[in-house]
């Protein structure tokens, strides 16, 4: 179920920057979103134009960009990272819900009252600020954003309630899948493994002050290909494990001030989005000593 994961392939960043702060008084999760290095590709096609006549250059945004840009400057969208293609959307979620009042769940897939609670949580709990844009010292075009996420606990425990349900119904496709020997993710042995942890809720999310775990069961052979080949790219910050009989990706820790991950996404910058916000958004342009101190107040504000 694509729950926020909307795939954003038009306006692009050469670097990205997370850094957060899990306040446990007050159950919230606060971040900061560094984009270094802003620019709209000049990929053609259905997910980049708007049109076979919408075309981008290397000093203009096109048409497609201009909108895809436009929504961020709105509100409720924040990226995390490429290789992830991770996207909060509140307009997506909010098209998930009412979709969901007319078209039941295709088979194979569960779509009920949890998962209903869980976007209705993330809607409510996620709040987003865009700070600004402003210039690095290469004179490209960076953004900045905060994220604060109420009752975090709450959304967690819903978070790790709907994925247990998600991998659940997946199981039997999985286990055809490894029958048939066709694109097999998983080993019989960490089927079974998982068919036992995922009786209960299992915490796929777990977060213990600064510490975030995300996890998922499997046998240690399953946990060592799946790291070799599809975790080898993960973000700076970001750590792999196998422990308990799960494999674990580990950010931050227990006790640190901060958790901070970092990651090079794309090459090949253009001046194109710089012009568009020189043209249509100056007042958005601030200096970067202004964009720091309201990053940093936010992280660390107490009340």
């Amino acid at each position: 179920m694509p729950l926020a994961l909307c795939l954003s392939s038009c306006i692009e960043f050469e670097e990205e920057e997370l850094v957060y702060n899990h306040d446990v008084k007050k159950d919230e999760i606060r971040m900061t979103l560094r984009y270094q290095g802003i620019f709209g590709n000049l990929a053609r096609g259905i997910n980049t134009q708007k049109n076979p006549n919408d075309k981008a250059t290397a000093d203009k945004l096109n048409q497609k960009q201009i909108e895809d840009l436009a929504s961020v400057l709105n509100g409720g969208r924040a990226f995390f990272f490429t290789n992830w293609i991770f996207e909060y959307d509140r307009r997506a979620l909010s098209h998930i819900l009412k979709e969901a009042k007319y078209e039941p769940a295709p088979e194979g897939e569960v779509f009920g009252k949890p998962e209903k609670n869980l976007i209705e949580a993330l809607m409510k709990d996620v709040e987003i600020e865009n700070v600004g844009f402003y210039k690095d010292e290469k004179g490209h075009l960076c953004g900045a954003q905060t994220l604060k996420l109420s009752n975090a606990s709450t959304v967690i425990s819903l978070a790790n309630h709907v994925i247990t349900r998600q991998m659940r119904a997946k199981l039997p496709d999985l286990r055809k899948e490894l029958e048939e020997n066709r694109d097999k993710e998983f080993s019989r042995e960490s089927l079974d493994l998982m068919e036992g942890k995922l009786k209960g809720d299992f915490p796929f999310i777990q977060v213990e002050g600064n510490l975030i775990i995300l996890q998922l069961p499997m046998v240690r052979s399953d946990a060592q290909r799946i790291s070799e080949d599809l975790l080898k790219d993960l973000p700076k910050g970001a750590r792999i494990e196998f422990r308990n009989e799960a494999l674990m990706i580990k950010i931050g820790g227990k006790e640190d001030d901060h958790g901070r991950l970092w990651m090079k996404c794309f090459d090949g910058y253009l001046p194109n989005a710089l012009n568009h916000v020189l043209e249509n958004h100056q007042k958005l342009l601030l200096k970067p000593k202004k964009v720091n101190q309201r990053l940093r107040k936010f992280l660390d504000v107490q009340e």
